[in-house]
Order: C-alpha cells, then sequence, then structure tokens
C-alpha cells in the first residue's frame, strides 16, 4: 500500500484544526489540554511538522474523541477507481437479499456491452 505523506499529514492537521473549532477551542487551549507546544500545533495543523503518535493520542484525547476519528477523512490507497467502485458496490448491496444480489450480479455480468453500460449511466443520471 503506498501512502503519500504529505496527503496524510494535510488530512490529519485538518481534521485536528476541524474538531478543534468545532469544539469552540484556540490552538493555544487545545495546546494547554493537550499538554503540547502551541506553536507545534499551529505546524500541525498546516502539515508543516509530523506528530508522534503519542501526540496525536493526546491531541485526541484533549478534543474527546477517538484517536482513529483524527484519520477518518485520510486519504487511502482507494481514491482510484477501483476504490471508489468497491465503495459504490457496498453501499448498493448493503440490505439487500439474497436474490437481490444474485440480480445484480446478473445485470453486472451483462454490462460488458459498452452501449448498455452508457444506457446504465444515463438512467442513473451518472
Amino acid at each position: 500500500m503506498k501512502i503519500d505523506p504529505k496527503a496524510l499529514l494535510a488530512s490529519l492537521g485538518s481534521g485536528i484544526r476541524q474538531r478543534r473549532t468545532q469544539a469552540g477551542l484556540t490552538i493555544a487551549q487545545l495546546a494547554e489540554l493537550a499538554g503540547v507546544d502551541a506553536g507545534f500545533l499551529a505546524y500541525i495543523e498546516t502539515a508543516k511538522k509530523s506528530p508522534s503518535l503519542i501526540t496525536t493520542a493526546k491531541l485526541a484525547a484533549a478534543l474527546r474523541i477517538p484517536l482513529a476519528e483524527l484519520f477518518e477523512d485520510a486519504p487511502k490507497e482507494g481514491t482510484n477507481v477501483e476504490h471508489k467502485l468497491q465503495h459504490h458496490l457496498h453501499s448498493l448491496l448493503h440490505g439487500r437479499s439474497p436474490s437481490q444480489k444474485a440480480d445484480l450480479l446478473d445485470l453486472f455480468k451483462k454490462l460488458k456491452d459498452p452501449e448498455k453500460v452508457q444506457a446504465l449511466r444515463r438512467i442513473l443520471g451518472k
């Protein structure tokens, strides 16, 4: 799995900033609650510095959120078409009966024809 460090840091920093502002905290207030330097926190939020896992955990604890929540918006390898398709298929199949899933599988098997794919796209408005 390939990780883009810059994108990961940008996502983490913006996630911290977003949750900090939602909590109504200033950088100085969050830094004090987490026991980190306010200047360092500003660098983290702007993706200029990389926090350790311990520092990230302290920030999550100070924000009263699970550590994992800070990584929810992190870029995943699957920003490609395959991942998007997998996500859409999961959403489409969620809550469907086995017979409905079988019907969808049959439909996908028939979509080898590009004209049928385009027709389906028009129907779905995509």
